[in-house]
């Protein structure tokens, strides 16, 4: 995978390969005011914190695109160090998030707990990183909740686990719907600007132009 950080003005898109499957955990930061968000926090989320400390961030927001386990595992470290980082969520995917929060206290022993998301994302909702604006982009099919972020300013999309490059998330799993998955490509991705870069939940970016010609 050819992971690098992306610049667009002081806006900052800085990605983390993490755990066995290679989430892709991404910190945004903005250069100018010091702001600093994270959208799916993954495994071994607490050498991100360790490392946006060292460059002089600490999240104040945790933006989750859908509550399947392995892109929210991360939410229990914070509390772990003691930092109060609010995460957000669309109210569709709590019962996964519960689910999800019972195998993590399974599989990971200092987990007791983890701080329950606010289920406030919904489609349309703005949200921000410095004078960045960001659109909540509601599009189930992989889970029910799913959700993507856009920033029209940069050209830049957080897919999650919606859409790859020339691939798409999977739908056999609680909640998924392969029809619902492709209408969100379609009527969401797929009308963005063709420059749009994408950043997806695994594996490489890819941009809507690039999508257009697969599906």
């Amino acid at each position: 995978m050819r992971v690098q950080e992306v610049i667009f003005e002081t806006l900052h898109a800085l990605p983390f390969i993490c755990g066995p499957i290679e989430n892709n955990t991404y910190a945004i930061f903005d250069e100018e005011s010091k702001d600093c968000v994270v959208i799916d926090p993954s495994f071994h989320f607490d050498q991100v914190l360790t490392h946006l400390d060292e460059l002089g961030y600490r999240p104040r927001e945790i933006w989750l695109t859908h509550a399947h386990y392995d892109h929210i595992v991360g939410t229990a470290y914070p509390e772990s160090r003691n930092l109060k980082i609010q995460a957000h969520l669309h109210p569709f995917d709590e019962i996964l998030f519960n689910e999800a929060l019972q195998t993590m206290q399974r599989q990971i022993p200092f987990i007791t707990d983890c701080p329950k998301p606010l289920m406030d994302l919904s489609d349309g909702m703005m949200l921000h990183v410095g004078k960045y604006s960001f659109e909540t982009l509601f599009t189930p099919g992989h889970a029910p909740g799913h959700c993507c972020f856009y920033c029209e300013q940069a050209s830049w999309l957080f897919s999650g686990d919606l859409v790859f490059y020339h691939s798409y998330g999977r739908t056999d799993l609680t909640g998924g719907n392969e029809q619902t998955l492709f209408k969100s490509i379609r009527e969401k991705v797929l009308t963005l600007p063709p420059e749009t870069l994408i950043f997806p939940g695994h594996e490489d970016y890819t941009k809507v132009q690039d999508e257009k010609v697969f599906y």
